[in-house]
């Protein structure tokens, strides 16, 4: 058994901290899941050490070892998904509590970080951050690695006797893969296996070193020290994703366990009872801290107007309690109790059960509304050559009306758009847009039309309506266009406009995520129907209603238990980023004489309050985009504008 040393604990207590501190809001610390790359070191210096030495005296079997990480691992990790699992039915929204079942089994049996691959991507994505237990990913890839290291090992001892060699060789392999990877296959790389070997084995190799001579004081308190530098430079300036700033924190901790020996300065700072006593409780804060902190993201609506600080020292108090209760009466009881593989084999029949019974018709995903249901035509004035495909069992979409694209539409990004003519004229106005702009365009038209204007419509759900203007054949692909199908679109929209003498074009998109680039595009464009004197109607952004997330409005309003009113109903957000990026329409509208806002936000926001719903009717699709009724609202008051703008 390896010598207890409590300066590892402390260095737990270094990694777990700083990943819950990334969790809770990245800007605390940017790099802060570098921790998991700490505790890989760490994992494996002990494994390996326990491994080696029962493979050396004949004594290692593969079912006692994997019956010490059943009892090490599994309990808790059951438990805390026991616990999540019951508790988020009587506080979620219930489409998102059936997509958190989902990963359940691939916490379980230790294939999270493929689940996580293959199903949310990025591991900074939006996806990925709605999952409760995403963070078992690094669990999997232990537990994967312990699956194959004793098979390596025992043959290691057998055709070489010593492991030092082979173990570098194993790590190099894996860095290198590692080094050649990283930056082409990022989110790869961050997931797999064998890309992260050469962690683990990097604490595998500190067993296998020879004891230093701890007398040279010089080297004994400096080297811990640069460690810990190391591994703070790479939580305070890392990237937003993983990259060579890895080797950091591992270099790091391989100097704090080989060098340190709890005598020296570090040694004993990391020796401390408080060091010591959250490195104990580091597992069980390490798999509380996430359900917490995704939980409170989801019920974020409950506190708006409450600092976030508060916030945060809430989540941080749950999951230290939580994590205590769990240390001190499920880890340190099950992991030597004889019934605990039996125990563990209950617990997971009683998860697949409790999948099971949200998997059949006794779990109904839905809520009963009271508000008017809902015709969405994002999809039917959608240019986009290759649209995304709808599902109509998506959740988002329960309920609603989504008409769908005429056939004949179906090349008319790079023809005459989807064009309303009135009385055979050309198109006098275009209206552009990413699916802010779409879900305007049936009011518009209906504006138009009783304008007697004749109209071309070129919205696009998922690309900004910008493209490079000075070179018409130059333009960036997306998911959505290729390069040429993109230079299509551009060519077909300049064209037009001149070729029909457009005097209006109407622009709504999320004016909130522009990238410096589609400014660039869109003052350019600005310029381009000033020279010809076109006028630009820019619609601005609506409030977001973040707490919402991209869900079916009708569902999570009745979910909130918001019942229609006479009138409207409203409630609290803050807008502070919505109104910020409202500014620069205002700001351009100032410099340019050809651009008029028309302002949507300020007549939807009121005293830090949102409107939701007028009567019956639900002004939202989602948190972002209006529903039909909500731009309805405004028709009027465009038709005003839209006439005094065409004379």
């Amino acid at each position: 058994m390896t010598k207890y040393r409590p300066e590892i604990d402390g260095l737990r207590t270094v990694a777990v901290l700083a990943v819950i501190l990334f969790h809770l809001n990245s800007n605390f610390l940017i790099g802060g899941y570098y921790g998991v790359d700490v505790f890989f070191v760490i994992s494996g210096y002990l494994i390996t050490g326990i491994l080696t030495k029962s493979i050396e005296s004949g004594n290692f079997k593969m079912s006692d070892f994997w019956l010490r990480r059943v009892r090490r691992i599994l309990p808790l990790l059951l438990v805390v998904i026991m616990t999540t699992s019951l508790a988020l039915p009587l506080l979620l929204f219930k489409p998102t509590l059936y997509e958190s079942i989902k990963d359940i089994l691939p916490a379980i049996f230790s294939y999270f970080n493929l689940h996580a691959y293959y199903h949310f991507g990025d591991y900074w994505g939006q996806a990925a951050d709605k999952s409760f237990f995403l963070h078992t990913w690094s669990l999997s890839v232990e537990e994967q690695f312990y699956l194959i290291y004793p098979f390596v090992l025992i043959l290691v001892h057998k055709y070489f006797k010593k492991f030092l060699i082979p173990l570098i060789i194993i790590t190099l392999i894996s860095f290198g893969l590692f080094i050649y990877f990283v930056n082409i296959k990022t989110k790869l790389v961050f997931y797999m296996l064998p890309f992260r070997i050469w962690e683990l084995s990097m604490g595998g190799i500190i067993t296998c070193l020879p004891t230093i001579d701890n007398s040279n004081k010089s080297y004994k308190n400096i080297l811990p020290i640069l460690g810990l530098i190391l591994i703070f430079i790479s939580y305070c300036f890392a990237n937003t994703t993983i990259n060579y700033i890895a080797i950091l924190p591992i270099v790091g901790s391989f100097l704090i366990i080989y060098f340190s020996n709890g005598k020296d300065i570090l040694g004993k700072l990391l020796s401390s009872k408080l060091f010591v006593h959250f490195g104990k409780l580091s597992y069980s804060l390490y798999l509380w801290h996430w359900p917490v902190i995704v939980l409170f993201k989801n019920i974020e609506f409950k506190f708006i107007g409450i600092d976030k600080n508060y916030i945060y020292l809430i989540i941080i108090s749950i999951t230290y309690v939580l994590s205590y209760l769990s240390y001190t009466f499920i880890e340190t009881k099950l992991r030597s109790f004889k019934k605990t593989p039996k125990l563990v084999l209950v617990g997971i029949g009683l998860c697949i059960m409790y999948i099971a019974y949200f998997k059949t018709s006794y779990f109904n995903i839905h809520y009963p509304s009271s508000y008017n249901q809902q015709t969405i035509y994002a999809a039917y004035y959608d240019v986009t050559p290759k649209p995304e495909v709808i599902k109509m069992d998506n959740p988002r979409f329960y309920n609603i009306n989504l008409p769908i694209r005429l056939a004949e539409n179906k090349e008319a990004y790079k023809k005459q758009g989807i064009v309303q003519i009135i009385d055979n004229k050309n198109p006098e106005a275009i209206i552009l847009g990413d699916s802010h702009g779409v879900v305007w365009v049936k009011t518009l038209l209906d504006a138009t039309k009783e304008l007697k204007v004749s109209s071309s419509v070129y919205t696009t759900n998922g690309s900004k309506p910008f493209f490079n203007i000075k070179n018409l054949d130059e333009q960036a692909g997306n998911s959505f266009f290729t390069k040429q199908e993109r230079v299509d679109f551009a060519k077909s929209i300049v064209k037009n406009i001149d070729t029909w003498k457009v005097k209006l074009v109407i622009i709504s998109c999320r004016w909130e995520n522009l990238s410096p680039e589609n400014k660039v595009e869109f003052e350019a464009l600005i310029a381009y129907l000033s020279n010809r004197n076109i006028q630009l109607l820019a619609i601005n952004q609506p409030p977001l209603l973040s707490f919402m997330g991209n869900n079916n409005a009708s569902q999570f309003i009745s979910y909130l238990k918001i019942n229609p009113v006479q009138g409207y109903n409203a409630i609290s957000v803050n807008e502070d980023e919505i109104i910020k990026s409202n500014g620069y329409l205002d700001e351009l509208s100032k410099k340019h004489d050809n651009i008029l806002v028309f302002d949507v936000f300020d007549k939807l926001y009121k005293n830090g309050k949102a409107k939701i719903s007028y009567n019956k009717d639900l002004l939202y699709f989602e948190d972002d985009h209006l529903s039909t009724e909500g731009t309805e609202l405004f028709k009027q008051d465009l038709k005003n504008v839209i006439q005094g703008l065409m004379k």
